[in-house]
């Protein structure tokens, strides 16, 4: 029977958080990762475009050769107003307030606006140099039932749900998330206890995925969390590395 495994990544890599990108790789680093799955936002807030930023995008390049898999995160990452307007059921209420903070760019995209944001990440992607990307994470894994068929049309080769992991040409992945929710005092609370029991819930599964924000090392108690759980899970896991659509 194969062994466990893990898979880690960094989302919301940006120039907006170029230092915290480079501090959280190191400590991934040193404690004993290898290369990370990195989720990229082309414009974060529509504040960091990437072509305004050129000594990131270079950054990103030495990453993407180092063995770091570049997945596209979104394009704003943030849901726009508009957006937000076309969807407003029980059900995206509960998930915009619960699971999300305004952060959730595709969870009401219909599919002609899920295809032009697309169309847009990638072009900006190959004006940087980039390359195309195999994998397309929607922020904050919310998003609508028809957005893997658009991304398969587009030419990606993988995407991830709260679920697990989704592929164009193979069954999908079953893979429970630990994560973080560093906004306020009570979530961050939450998360510090929530990862030791879900690290234990979990021990059977056979794929386990830790998610990490930037703002999570805002707050020495996430970050600490973060190191205790990384290290638990890789004693008894290997660590996956990309292309995840191999």
């Amino acid at each position: 029977m194969p062994a466990p495994s893990l898979l880690v990544s960094l989302h919301d890599v940006s120039p907006r958080h170029a230092a915290a990108v480079d501090r959280i790789l190191s400590e991934f680093h040193a404690l004993g990762l290898p290369p990370a799955v990195l989720l990229v936002v082309p414009d974060f807030h529509g504040a960091w475009p990437l072509s305004d930023h050129p000594r990131f995008l270079g950054r990103l390049r030495e990453l993407g050769g180092a063995g770091h898999e570049l997945a596209l995160h979104g394009y704003f990452h943030q849901e726009l107003a508009q957006d937000r307007s076309a969807s407003r059921g029980a059900s995206a209420f509960l998930r915009r307030r619960f699971l999300t903070a305004g952060e959730g760019e595709f969870l009401s995209l219909p599919p002609h606006r899920e295809r032009e944001r697309l169309d847009r990440g990638l072009d900006m992607w190959d004006a940087s140099g980039l390359g195309r990307p195999d994998g397309f994470v929607p922020p904050a894994w919310l998003h609508r039932p028809d957005l893997p068929a658009t991304l398969w049309e587009l030419g990606f080769s993988w995407t991830e749900n709260h679920h697990g992991l989704i592929f164009r040409d193979r069954p999908p992945l079953k893979s429970p998330v630990i994560t973080w929710a560093s906004r306020d005092p009570l979530r961050r609370i939450g998360s510090r206890f929530f990862a030791p029991l879900a690290l234990r819930a979990w021990r059977s599964e056979p794929l386990l995925r830790i998610a990490v924000h930037p703002h999570d090392w805002d707050h020495p108690v996430l970050a600490a969390s973060i190191r205790t759980t990384i290290r638990s899970a890789l004693a008894r896991r290997t660590p996956l590395s990309g292309p995840l659509s191999t």
